[in-house]
């Protein structure tokens, strides 16, 4: 890892999840880890947001029906709250 990534890693509270050479792994809240860093000091982000699809629904998988609720971070809070944390 060069010198001045491991600047960057300084300004971020959050403990890396994974670190090989100059890359870096966060696993936390993305909002909350992007506010820490330099603006142009990210070459790539991979996200998994929340898809509000916990429901109380059903799906078919595999010819069984299985639930869709993913657990209480992926409820949607309501349309205003939803379209807010999108965009």
């Amino acid at each position: 890892m060069v010198v001045a990534d491991r600047k960057i890693l300084v300004v971020v509270k959050d403990k890396p999840y994974f670190i090989n050479g100059n890359f870096v792994l966060y696993l936390g809240d993305c909002l909350r880890i992007l506010s820490q860093l330099p603006e142009n000091s990210v070459d790539m982000i991979f996200a998994d947001p929340p898809y509000n699809l916990s429901n109380g629904g059903f799906t078919v998988h595999a010819g069984r029906m299985v639930s869709v609720n993913k657990g209480v971070w992926d409820i949607s809070k309501g349309f205003q709250d939803d379209y807010e944390f999108i965009f």
